[in-house]
């Protein structure tokens, strides 16, 4: 007996776009007096900078008579003005002043949560118009160099993209590395901890131990910090996937490497962990890329045939659910799991 089975589409079974915090830009990107425009769950976000370095996030249309605020506003001190008829206004919303020197009506802009950790501008969106659930740290530590940066454009869900964390067989199918597993993996509300274990080729050297901790923040938000014992080699990482429209996002992300054996005087230790984040972080980065093809066509199946050394794809996913308002999963202060996996 023949047996079909018809792959779901991703966009068609997940909904586009779960809460949390998203990275909207590079906060480099966004100068004093700078205005940006960009584009967040299937509508147009406008990012300003102050003359003090303020930074707000607001939607897009004047409340006077619908201009686009992202489409030739200017900063002038602490206001944003207007294209249109160049009102004025204030870091708080409010309307200060009008072009033509009318007193102000009573009105204001619709400001979204901001914040900037680690050189990366983040909004927070909920589907249902509530605040923020919870907080994200800085992720970058003091010590290593600056970071390169990456920014590409994908057909791809987030969901996707944090569940490689725990996805153990994809290290080895597709990235080459010798073994992955999980030694201990936690979800603590809007939060995941996993402690993953590797043996990644280094050439000329061949495989090597590589121990990495990776964290996620809700969909938007994973980091990776890791290191190669034998070469006393250290890594992290910074990664941000923002959904722009149904199907597309923006993947921002920051990685640096520092050597920390042998140790070296203060004067070589720059230099040296500048040179290995511009060299050998490059290589790393081609690891992410392998996954940009898979990510790109993925479908979303609700019941995966799962085999053994695949990872905790199911708790992943539980706990991935509470950040779809559609889906009315439990909210992130009542999850509490932890699980301890041993996987080849």
């Amino acid at each position: 007996m023949n047996t079909t089975i018809s792959p779901i589409s991703g966009s068609r079974a997940l909904p586009p776009y779960p809460d949390g915090w998203y990275g909207v830009a590079f906060s480099g990107d966004l100068r004093p007096g700078g205005v940006l425009r960009r584009r967040l769950m299937g509508e147009d976000v406008v990012l300003y900078r102050t003359r003090r370095g303020l930074t707000r996030a607001v939607r897009p249309y004047c409340p006077h008579l619908g201009a686009h605020l992202g489409h030739g506003s200017t900063v002038e001190g602490e206001n944003l003005v207007c294209p249109f008829h160049r009102f004025a206004f204030a870091v708080d919303g409010t309307c200060v002043a009008t072009g033509n020197g009318a007193p102000p009506p009573r009105t204001g802009l619709e400001h979204l949560e901001i914040c900037e950790i680690d050189g990366i501008v983040l909004v927070w969106w909920d589907a249902a118009g509530g605040p923020p659930r919870w907080k994200v740290p800085p992720v970058m530590a003091d010590g290593f160099p600056a970071p390169i940066r990456r920014f590409h454009r994908l057909t791809a869900h987030p969901q996707d993209i944090v569940e490689n964390t725990v996805d153990m067989g994809h290290f080895t199918a597709l990235h080459g590395y010798r073994s992955a597993r999980i030694r201990e993996l936690d979800f603590d509300g809007a939060s995941m901890r996993a402690d993953v274990v590797t043996r990644r080729g280094f050439p000329p050297l061949g495989a090597l131990e590589f121990c990495f901790v990776a964290r996620a923040y809700g969909l938007g938000v994973n980091s990776a910090r890791g290191v190669v014992p034998s070469l006393g080699l250290e890594v992290q990482a910074f990664f941000l996937q923002t959904p722009t429209d149904p199907g597309e996002l923006e993947f921002r992300a920051l990685l640096a490497l520092r050597l920390t054996r042998p140790r070296r005087p203060k004067l070589l230790a720059c230099p040296a962990a500048w040179l290995a984040t511009r060299v050998i972080g490059p290589t790393m980065w081609a690891d992410v890329r392998e996954d940009f093809p898979i990510w790109n066509n993925r479908g979303y199946l609700r019941r995966p045939r799962l085999a053994g050394g695949d990872g905790p794809i199911t708790p992943y996913r539980r706990w991935a659910a509470q950040f779809y308002t559609e889906a009315d999963a439990a909210p992130a202060s009542r999850i509490q799991e932890k699980v301890a996996c041993e996987l080849s």
